[in-house]
């Protein structure tokens, strides 16, 4: 007996052996078994995806496009009967034209089948088959039994002839500290983007002609240099970073490229423009009279100016004391608004009328924002001992030197004129007077020369119709300004008494006056109240003032210092009134030094202590005489991050009075959030503030208990 599962695997005659007897005589014989396969199942079209191909070119008719299937029958066997050959090209069969009207699975797999498009218009172009097995009449295609042709589809592209478009070619500009230590520039698809409608990003391909000069390309992802080429999809990933050479003073570097695709196509050559700017201190080395009040430090930005950056300041004490000996304003961040070069920072110097060594304290420049810092990084700031009412300096005969190596010196000028400890004068800022003597010119950023002080008392400043001449009181000088400070002055005009022909007047503005009696208990004086002293009155009230004319729309705009009570008066055109800071420019309200004004709010970031909200919203009310910031709209989130230099502060929302309802610590209506995600639910147990983060993004965190932060504490104006 033959199992039926060894007849299904027999392909050869089996055979049975057998005895035949009748008792008497025996035979042996042979029973064969000849097995024959049936063909039952039908060919199966797995695949029929189509071709996609470019015109003119050939493409293989591969198995993972086209695919016949039979459970019981061979890959040779398997035919595609070709009813209709393809009207726009050719089939081929290993190299040649196919000429007969049939190929078999097998074929396929090998690759020995392509087709070539032979060009025209059309965009479509097919050919029809029937599958077979050879044995049964039909083929499955999507589990239906067919009898007729079925098409396979090919989809004809036209050959792309433009190169990829730019779209996106700005300049660079947002600068950012590395891990390293150096500064970089990202080049993203938000400056730089190619579009080409044929083309994937990845074969997008911008082709260095001339790389950088002042610095290099980097990918961030591989750390390798990028010396020929990079693509769209590397710009869209943020991974192109140009390096700054930390050697280099430039402010700009450009690259120059070709966008490319890959059928050749090449658009015209094209500069991609970076610039940034450098912050560094114009001078090394200050010397100030112990009596002089303030010390105004000049912070110089250079190069593109026409984004925000941020630099901060640190204050190293070497012999001076902090406190004591002078003070500084709590805001350690400078901020440069765009198209600003140039900020004051105010050093309050304390005066105590005590016999004692020169001190020395030195000012740092650090941490960036969008900005590089220069080469001159530090300032050396001496406090020279006033003996005596004056100044005791090296220099002989009373003269005061301008050192070539960068030394900015205030020192009064004769022992005859009013010590600044008694009255802070009148800040005079003017255009250099020429001299061919002196060899003083007007080119910008030139340096001036020595310069000799004995003929600083020649310079004099006119009342105007009155005629006296007054003499400057002191003078300060860097490597491109001469300031004068005088007292008491109206309608002020600088001439030079050396050459009565040939006469050139210097403009003059006056910039604030600062008078204030001091005594030796005087309390030390804040460099944030630096621009925000009261007038000191004298005591004599009720004498009568004495103008020297009345006030008409002719004399509109001058001033009188009225010495009896200490006090400066305005002409407005009808009369004469009281003239304070504030109404400078109009009617303007500053922000103190070391503010900084945004939004009709000033804005002071707290970085010498990090503390508790609680702590913060105490500390703004009662040490800084404002609240912890609110937040208006995205763009106000934006420039305070920033001004922040992108590190956590907190800020005043809470809902420490209403559980639940937040509420900012100045009162303001909540008219915009940032939450990280979405607003937090109410902690029963504890009361929520907020806390800015990553990317200005805001978290609600434990008022008392949670993590001491930096702060931002606001005023209005």
């Amino acid at each position: 007996m033959v199992k039926q599962a060894s007849m299904l695997k027999a392909t050869l005659p089996l055979f049975a052996r057998f005895v035949l007897s009748n008792g008497l005589k025996t035979k042996h014989g042979v029973f064969e078994i000849k097995l024959e396969s049936i063909d039952q199942a039908l060919p199966v079209v797995t695949k029929n995806k189509g071709l996609r191909i470019m015109e003119r070119t050939m493409a293989l008719l591969s198995p993972d496009i086209l695919q016949l299937s039979d459970p019981d029958t061979p890959k040779e066997n398997l035919t595609f009967l070709l009813a209709q050959l393809p009207q726009y090209g050719q089939l081929y069969l290993q190299g040649m034209v196919l000429t007969q009207y049939n190929f078999t699975q097998q074929e396929v797999d090998n690759k020995n089948v392509a087709y070539r498009h032979l060009g025209g218009n059309s965009q479509v172009d097919q050919f029809t088959f029937v599958a077979t097995d050879g044995t049964n009449q039909g083929f499955v295609v999507d589990g239906r039994v067919l009898n007729e042709p079925v098409s396979f589809t090919i989809q004809v592209y036209q050959l792309d002839k433009k190169a990829p478009r730019i779209i996106h070619l700005q300049c660079p500009s947002q600068v950012e500290l590395l891990k390293n230590g150096c500064y970089g520039i990202y080049i993203t698809s938000r400056v730089l983007k190619a579009s080409d409608p044929d083309t994937e990003d990845n074969q997008i391909i911008f082709k260095i002609l001339r790389g950088p000069q002042y610095g290099h390309l980097e990918n961030t992802t591989t750390g390798e240099l990028i010396q020929d080429r990079f693509s769209q999809k590397d710009l869209n990933s943020k991974i192109i970073l140009y390096v700054i050479n930390p050697s280099s003073e430039m402010n700009s570097d450009n690259l120059e490229f070709q966008v490319t695709d890959p059928n050749g196509n090449t658009a015209a050559p094209q500069t991609l423009e970076l610039k940034w700017s450098h912050i560094h201190l114009p001078q090394t080395e200050y010397e100030v009279c112990e009596n002089m009040n303030t010390v105004p430090l000049k912070i110089t930005r250079m190069g593109y100016l026409m984004e925000s950056a941020f630099v901060g300041v640190k204050v190293n004490q070497v012999s001076a004391t902090i406190g004591k000996d002078f003070t500084v304003s709590p805001s350690k961040l400078i901020q440069f608004d765009p198209g600003m070069s140039t900020k004051m920072w105010n050093i309050a110097i304390t005066y105590d009328g005590l016999e004692e060594d020169d001190e020395v304290f030195e000012v740092i420049l650090n941490s960036p924002v969008n900005a590089v810092l220069g080469t001159k990084t530090k300032a050396r700031v001496k406090i020279l001992d006033s003996k005596g009412g004056q100044c005791r300096h090296s220099h002989s005969s009373g003269q005061i030197q301008y050192n070539s190596w960068g030394k900015g010196i205030w020192l009064p000028l004769s022992p005859g004129s009013s010590s600044p400890s008694i009255l802070d004068g009148i800040h005079l800022e003017g255009r250099h007077p020429s001299s061919s003597k002196e060899g003083i010119t007007h080119s910008r950023g030139d340096k001036l020369p020595s310069f000799d002080l004995t003929d600083i008392p020649r310079k004099r400043l006119r009342t105007m119709g009155n005629g006296k001449t007054v003499h400057p009181s002191s003078v300060y000088r860097n490597e491109t300004d001469i300031i004068f400070r005088y007292h008491g002055m109206v309608g002020l005009r600088v001439e030079d008494d050396k050459s009565a022909i040939n006469r050139e007047k210097t403009r003059v503005s006056i910039i604030n006056q600062r008078p204030q009696k001091k005594s030796r208990n005087t309390e030390p004086l804040r460099a944030d109240k630096v621009d925000r002293i009261p007038y000191l009155h004298s005591p004599i009230q009720d004498q009568s003032l004495s103008f020297p004319k009345n006030c008409t729309s002719a004399l509109k705009g001058l001033f009188h210092f009225e010495e009896s009570l200490q006090k400066l008066y305005h002409c407005n055109g009808t009369s004469w009134k009281p003239w304070s800071p504030k109404d400078q420019d109009g009617n303007e309200r500053t922000c103190p030094i070391g503010w900084s004004h945004q939004s009709s709010h000033c804005y002071s970031l707290i970085t010498d202590q990090k503390v508790t909200w609680n702590t913060a919203a105490q500390a703004c009310r009662e040490q800084h005489q404002g609240t912890l910031a609110s937040v208006f709209t995205k763009q106000h989130m934006q420039w305070l991050w920033d001004f922040s230099g992108r590190k956590s502060f907190w800020i005043g929302l809470n809902d420490q009075e209403n559980a639940g309802r937040w509420e900012w610590d100045g009162g303001e209506p909540v008219t915009f959030t940032n939450w990280k995600r979405e607003a937090p639910p109410h902690l029963k147990k504890r009361k929520s503030c907020v806390l800015v983060k990553r990317r200005g993004k805001w978290q609600a965190k434990d008022c008392r208990k949670d993590k001491a932060h930096n702060y931002m504490c606001a005023r209005k104006l």
